[in-house]
């Protein structure tokens, strides 16, 4: 089957041509491609009279789901979250909203719509070698740049450390920030560490079209102060982008509370945890970026989202920062596993006139779910590749509509390319476990607890409405779940067979 290219619209011969892989919509596929030229015209407003929307997106990294005051955190974490609650009163306040299990496999989701195993992006690679998405996706910021939006990117990348896998090179006319992990800083200072084998990942600035410039190593210093200038660059981003007709896109991926939380001197207060510090800097940052939103007069006009890349990271902080971490409120688990404790994040959407203040739905949602529905809010439908698995699903509806139930009904979890769970409906069954310290799984009334990832020698299966932690593993009683799961996996391999999956590190998809 003939492949597209980067962009749906560079090879506009193709045949007309559509596969639908099961009805459930794991995976809309079509090769139905827009006009000559369709990147150039100005799409139609979103409504009459409406202009197409601002985007502005603020993802912070492995914040836990009990860490917001409005999600069960804030004041009884001992640290109040006065602006991000109030934009959760302001707009939706997700429950059960959905992300991948590590960082560059989130934000793989979110800007591709793709299930990052389909990327060759399931996993953070630390073996050196080339990383991050392959030239060849089309993301969200090129998607909407190709239909009049400003792009712009500050913040922690982890998504390609080299050139021509940076942000510039993925549709964003702009970026600040680091290629990789936070984590990094606390490899120099770690017993037997070994200069010759690594220098700290510099601080990056770049423009499209240019060769990205490093302005600074990344170190334990410059980890405390970074977040303030990405704070400071998205108000300036937002002010000067206001007086233009032109809409904007800004990502705003923050590295806090990634450990080590080093906070900026304003929030380091030695009465408290660095998380503690931590989570009361995030929140002030976010309101400074809502108040420069509502300052320029564009507030109407913007969707502002707030979210996490995945839940807590707790065992990478023994030993080196003090206090407790990372709070995953009613789930179990962290980063890397298949609980929802490490999927399950806090997002609140605002839109004024859009989506009504106060509301809030434990209706599955994921964060790939953002491409396909701010393609249909920027008027970008048709530029939605149609040579690959897009696994995104519109939810323009239930987000900024009267529809009162999600367009998703499950979800697939994977890492390192392993199949560790499948959400559907109010069930889950897993596959691969990581069993975490807080607590047993109860099987046949005999608890069992390990420490390590493995593959379980029969599924297990959870009711996440009646037992939100997944304690109680019900799959001797409900084995017909195995159906409906059986039939996603089926549609899966069925899409894998027509689009094949990339490798990491890939340039494009192997020759068909």
């Amino acid at each position: 089957m003939a492949r597209t290219g980067k962009r749906p619209d560079d090879a506009v011969n193709n045949d007309r041509r559509r596969l639908l892989v099961g009805g459930s919509g794991l995976a809309a596929l079509s090769m139905a491609l827009p006009a000559p030229g369709a990147a150039q015209a100005q799409p139609p407003r979103t409504r009459a009279g409406q202009r197409r929307p601002n985007i502005v997106f603020m993802m912070v990294d492995n914040y836990g789901f009990g860490d917001l005051g409005c999600y069960g955190g804030g004041e009884l974490r001992g640290v109040p979250t006065p602006r991000v609650d109030k934009l959760a009163s302001e707009g939706i306040r997700l429950t059960n909203f959905n992300v991948e299990p590590e960082c560059t496999p989130s934000r793989s989701a979110f800007l591709t719509g793709r299930m990052p195993i389909r990327s060759g992006t399931s996993m953070v690679e630390l073996n050196g070698g080339k990383d991050g998405l392959s030239p060849w996706e089309y993301t969200l910021a090129e998607m909407l740049s190709d239909v009049g939006y400003a792009t712009a990117c500050y913040g922690k990348w982890h998504l390609g450390s080299s050139q021509g896998r940076f942000p510039t090179d993925q549709g964003f006319d702009e970026w600040f920030g680091i290629p990789r992990s936070s984590g990094e800083v606390n490899w120099p200072i770690q017993p037997g560490f070994d200069p010759a084998e690594y220098q700290n990942q510099p601080i990056l600035e770049g423009r499209k079209g240019e060769a990205s410039r490093p302005l600074r190593p990344y170190d334990r210093a410059a980890r405390a102060l970074i977040d303030r200038e990405i704070t400071d660059r998205a108000v300036a981003y937002i002010g000067r982008r206001a007086r233009e007709a032109k809409p904007f896109f800004l990502y705003l991926p923050f590295t806090l509370p990634h450990n080590p939380p080093l906070t900026h001197p304003d929030f380091t207060r030695p009465n408290r945890s660095q998380y503690q510090n931590a989570i009361d800097e995030i929140d002030h940052n976010a309101g400074r970026v809502i108040d420069a939103v509502d300052a320029a007069g564009i507030a109407d006009d913007t969707i502002i989202v707030f979210t996490s890349d995945n839940g807590p990271q707790t065992f990478q902080g023994v030993g080196i920062e003090f206090g407790g971490h990372s709070d995953s409120g009613p789930f179990r688990g962290e980063f890397t596993s298949g609980w929802e404790g490490a999927i399950r994040t806090p997002c609140v959407i605002r839109w004024p006139g859009r989506i009504r203040p106060g509301r809030v739905s434990n209706q599955i949602v994921s964060l790939m779910d953002f491409y396909r529905t701010f393609a249909g809010v920027a008027g970008a439908k048709d530029r939605i590749p149609t040579d690959r698995a897009i696994d995104s699903i519109d939810q323009t509806d239930f987000l900024f509509g009267d529809q009162a139930t999600s367009n998703r009904d499950h979800l697939m979890i994977f890492h390192a390319n392993h199949l560790l769970a499948v959400k559907w409906k109010n069930f889950k069954m897993h596959f691969s476990v990581r069993e975490p310290p807080n607590g047993p799984v109860v099987a046949s009334g005999q608890a069992t607890t390990t420490n390590v990832e493995h593959e379980l020698p029969s599924p297990w299966v959870f009711d996440l409405e009646n037992d939100p932690k997944e304690l109680w593993n019900i799959a001797t009683t409900n084995l017909w779940v195995r159906r409906p799961v059986a039939r996603i996996q089926r549609e899966f391999a069925a899409s894998v067979a027509a689009f094949p999956n990339l490798a990491p590190g890939a340039e494009a998809p192997p020759a068909r």
